[in-house]
C-alpha cells in the first residue's frame, strides 16, 4: 500500500493521539472513528478495561455487541481473562489474549462456517454491522484493549487488497503504548486509591499540571500518560501540633507555638499570636525542636506524618 501525504499525515495525528492524548472513553471513542475511516470500515466497536471496569464504544455498529458481551460475561479468571458463557465467543477471547498484542482476521480464530453459526456473530456482530472483522489487540493486565472493525461483504476492498491490514499495522505500536499506559495508570491509581483510603491524612488525587490545594504540604507526580498529581494536603496545622504533642509530649504552650512554626510564622508573628514576649516566644520553639529531635522548623511537619 502507497500513503500520499493525507494518508501519511492523519496516520501520523492518531499516531500522536495514542501517545499523547488523555485516553478517556469521548477521546477513545474519537479515534475509534477516526481509524474506521482510515480502513474504511463500516462499523467499529472498541472494547478496554478501564480502572477495573469494561467499557464498549462503537461507531455506526448497532448495540447488539455490548448487550451480547455483557448478558455472556462470566467475570475473570486467575489468569486475567475476561470469561463468557458463550463457549465460542470465550474460545476466541481467550486464543486471542494468549497470542498478545498484533493484528488478527478472523479467520485467524475460527473458519467463516464456524463464525456464521456462532451464537456471538448471529446476535452480537452481524445485526450490529459487524459482518467481517479485523481488528488490532494488546493485551492488558486483566482483558485486552481492542479496536474491531467490521464490513459488510468478505471482499471489501480495504480487506481485499490489505489496506486495512496495513493501517492497523502502522497504529498498532502507539495504540498498544497508549491502552498499556492507560492501563498502569489504573493500577496505580487503584492502589493509590486504597493508601489514602487506609489513610487519616486529608489526600486526594488532582489531575492538575500542578496540584490544586496551595496549602498542600506533599504534591507527588503520578505516572504518565497526562501530569497529574497526588495532593497530600493536611492533617491541618491544629492536628499536626496535637500529633507532635502527643508523640513528643509538649506542653500545652509549646503545642501552640508547634502550630504557629507550622503554619510558617516567624518568632516575632509566634509572639503576637500567643501574647507573650519574644523570647519566650523563642525559648518555646527552641524547646520543641529539641523535643522533637528536628534541626528546623521545616523538618516539623515532616515528622507529624510520621508514627512512633
Amino acid at each position: 500500500m502507497e500513503l500520499d501525504g493525507d494518508l501519511a499525515r492523519r496516520i501520523s495525528a492518531l499516531q500522536a493521539g495514542f501517545l499523547t492524548a488523555s485516553l478517556d472513553p469521548e477521546r477513545i471513542e474519537k479515534m475509534l472513528s477516526e481509524a474506521a475511516e482510515l480502513v474504511r470500515a463500516d462499523a467499529a466497536m472498541g472494547a478496554w478495561i478501564d480502572a477495573g471496569a469494561p467499557l464498549i464504544v462503537t461507531w455506526r455498529a448497532g448495540p447488539q455487541i455490548a448487550e451480547y458481551y455483557l448478558k455472556h460475561a462470566a467475570g475473570v479468571d486467575r489468569e486475567g481473562n475476561l470469561r463468557s458463557l458463550d463457549p465460542d465467543l470465550d474460545r476466541i477471547n481467550h486464543t486471542r489474549r494468549q497470542l498478545g498484542t498484533g493484528v488478527y482476521h478472523e479467520r485467524a480464530f475460527a473458519t467463516r462456517k464456524r463464525i456464521e453459526s456462532a451464537a456471538y456473530h448471529r446476535e452480537g456482530f452481524a445485526p450490529a454491522g459487524m459482518n467481517h472483522i479485523i481488528g488490532m489487540t494488546t493485551r492488558l493486565a486483566v482483558g485486552e484493549a481492542i479496536f474491531a472493525f467490521g464490513y459488510d461483504t468478505a471482499d471489501a476492498p480495504p480487506l481485499a487488497d490489505g489496506r486495512a491490514k496495513s493501517i492497523l499495522n502502522l497504529l498498532l505500536p502507539a495504540f498498544a503504548h497508549g491502552f498499556e499506559t492507560l492501563d498502569r495508570k489504573g493500577r496505580n491509581l487503584a492502589r493509590l486509591r486504597r493508601a489514602i483510603a487506609d489513610s487519616d491524612l486529608d489526600a486526594t488525587l488532582d489531575d492538575e499540571e500542578t496540584g490544586a490545594d496551595s496549602h498542600a504540604r506533599l504534591q507527588i507526580p503520578l505516572p504518565e500518560p497526562m501530569p497529574s498529581y497526588l495532593t497530600v494536603a493536611g492533617p491541618d496545622s491544629k492536628t499536626q501540633a496535637t500529633r507532635l504533642a502527643q508523640q513528643f509530649a509538649l506542653t500545652a504552650r509549646q503545642t501552640q507555638a508547634t502550630r504557629c512554626m507550622l503554619e510558617g510564622m516567624s518568632t516575632r508573628e509566634i509572639a503576637d499570636e500567643l501574647g507573650i514576649s519574644y523570647n519566650t516566644a523563642r525559648r518555646h520553639c527552641e524547646a520543641v525542636l529539641q523535643r522533637t529531635g528536628a534541626k528546623r522548623r521545616s523538618q516539623l511537619t515532616a515528622l507529624a506524618f510520621l508514627e512512633r
